[in-house]
């Protein structure tokens, strides 16, 4: 018996990397599985930014589909742009046609652009607002919609960054996307709740295609050393995916969780805890001046010194 036996579950950017290892572990877990992925390159190459241009690859995500299948597993793939919000509702029409309904949602699509606060265009806020944003509203919308229909709840997980408080350089439109994703992840639990459906969130940790870059051009990771990348593989963030997937997470909604690492070798140990819940009591007064604000500046604002590890790690969130 799995934890989601008679689930129906979507993944999106499932074809490679941190969405593979979700939809391979739904599936071991016994959701029926929609693996999405448009399977284009990235520009660049191992460790570039954006996404080639051209027709969907819908061969990366039959790859996945048949790892399951090979497992005994169900799946089918879906090679729908997640970009728009009609592209988005497609992977969640996918699953009602192949599975007859749909349980579970992970918003785990997306890629990044080299963005800085003075040459951020047009361009880069659309490409980068589509997939994160739209491509989460777009699920979202429909499987609300397709879960209250059939009557019973279900878990919805996005996928945000731990850089979009703590700000990054060179990432301006990916961090302004991701934050509203988290903003939305709160909208979306307070209408989901009363209906029995949890919206959480996870800002994930992984040596992918994409944050490769980061990870080895930083230092961090020596990218000769195996061990070290086997240990921060995407699979590291199955756990917590899961556990938002299943029932046994029925009392958490509204929530954004990182997965983190106290370290960068293969020893270190991987940790899970919430973001963005930290505040302090603040001050109250009946007559605020701005020197009264400037006093008490230390009490009303929560400290959150980044320490080394931390910041090394915000590089390609």
């Amino acid at each position: 018996m799995g934890l989601l036996d008679g689930k129906v579950a979507v993944v999106t950017g499932a074809g490679r990397g941190i969405g593979r290892a979700y939809a391979l572990a739904l599936a071991s877990e016994g959701a029926s599985v929609v693996v999405n992925d448009v399977g284009l390159g990235l520009k660049g190459g191992q460790g570039g930014a954006g996404l080639v241009d051209g027709p969907p690859v819908p061969e990366v995500a039959q790859a996945v589909v048949d790892e399951i299948r090979q497992a005994g597993g169900q799946a089918t793939a879906d090679a729908s742009d997640v970009a728009s919000i009609d592209g988005a509702a497609a992977v969640v029409d996918t699953a009602l046609r192949a599975f007859n309904d749909i349980h579970i949602i992970v918003n785990n699509a997306g890629t990044w652009t080299e963005t800085t606060v003075e040459d951020i265009d047009d361009r880069r806020i659309d490409e980068q607002f589509a997939v994160h944003f739209k491509g989460t509203v777009g699920t979202i919308r429909a499987g609300f919609r397709a879960m209250r229909a059939a009557g019973h709840g279900g878990r919805i997980i996005n996928t945000v960054a731990g850089v979009a408080t703590s700000g990054e350089g060179g990432m301006a439109a990916y961090c302004a996307a991701k934050a509203a994703v988290a903003s939305y992840t709160g909208t979306a639990a307070a209408e989901g709740r009363p209906l029995g459906i949890t919206v959480n969130a996870i800002s994930p940790l992984a040596i992918t295609r994409q944050s490769q870059r980061f990870f080895f051009d930083s230092g961090v990771v020596d990218p000769t050393d195996e061990a070290a990348i086997r240990h921060l593989a995407p699979e590291i963030n199955v756990p917590l995916v899961v556990y938002l997937a299943s029932d046994l997470s029925d009392h958490l909604t509204g929530r954004i969780f990182r997965v983190t690492a106290d370290g960068f070798d293969a020893a270190a140990p991987i940790r899970i805890k919430e973001l963005w819940s930290t505040s302090n009591e603040g001050v109250a007064s009946t007559s605020w001046t701005v020197d009264g604000v400037a006093s008490h500046g230390s009490e009303i604002a929560a400290q959150l010194p980044l320490d080394a590890v931390g910041r090394a790690v915000e590089m390609y969130r």
